[in-house]
């Protein structure tokens, strides 16, 4: 008999068998529509509420601030477009080595809305070149996002969220943190960090796939 053993872990995950039950109970049992006003619509929309109060306690942040998407994809997608549409973001700095997801997406934003773009410089790890960093911070006073990703999903470095945070915040920029890599694993308080929007995605830590 040969057993499986699994090691692809970074990449996704097994939904663990806690997660299969409440899901087949919620499919079988919570079928409304959360945006009717009747009985059935209401219990959906009380589970997924719930749901948003345990990851806003876990975040320490305002439920209001979660929003559902589907996947980590999609999260990196709305923070950088939203940034430039509805904050008036004329300038990212990123780094070469963030997923495609936002690579692909700063590229569109450049071609697309002439935004401009930078690329901080790495250390010979992977980490975050932090003198760079601030630099280009202060090199500009045009309005400004940062998107640096929290750990890469091939190197495994873990960059420090809380002193880019808190460079950003000295320099006002606005600050994105793709978190698909840890967001299971390490412990935020959004209350002590000033991260304007942070990316995960369920199927990184047992979940199921499509939820962000």
């Amino acid at each position: 008999m040969v057993k499986r053993i699994y090691l692809d872990n970074a990449a996704t995950t097994q939904v663990c068998e806690e997660v299969v039950e409440v899901m087949a109970n919620t499919l079988r049992d919570v079928f409304g529509n959360p945006s009717s006003i009747h009985a059935d619509g209401r219990k959906a929309r009380t589970v997924i509420e719930n749901a948003r109060k345990t990851i806003a306690n876990y975040l320490h942040c305002s439920i209001g601030e979660i929003f559902f998407t589907s996947g980590g994809t999609e999260s990196n997608n709305t923070a950088l477009r939203c940034s430039v549409r509805d904050l008036g973001v004329k300038r990212i700095i990123t780094s070469e080595i963030e997923h495609h997801c936002i690579l692909h997406t700063v590229e569109s934003l450049k071609a697309e809305q002439d935004i401009k773009v930078e690329m901080v410089g790495l250390q010979k790890n992977g980490l975050t070149d932090y003198g760079h960093l601030k630099a280009l911070l202060e090199n500009s006073k045009e309005k400004t996002l940062v998107s640096i990703m929290h750990s890469n999903n091939e190197l495994g470095i873990l960059n420090d969220i809380e002193k880019i945070a808190s460079m950003c915040e000295e320099a006002g920029a606005f600050f994105h943190t793709d978190t698909v890599q840890t967001i299971g694993y390490r412990k935020f308080d959004l209350t002590k960090t000033r991260i304007n929007f942070l990316s995960g995605s369920a199927h990184k830590f047992y979940g199921p796939k499509g939820v962000g």
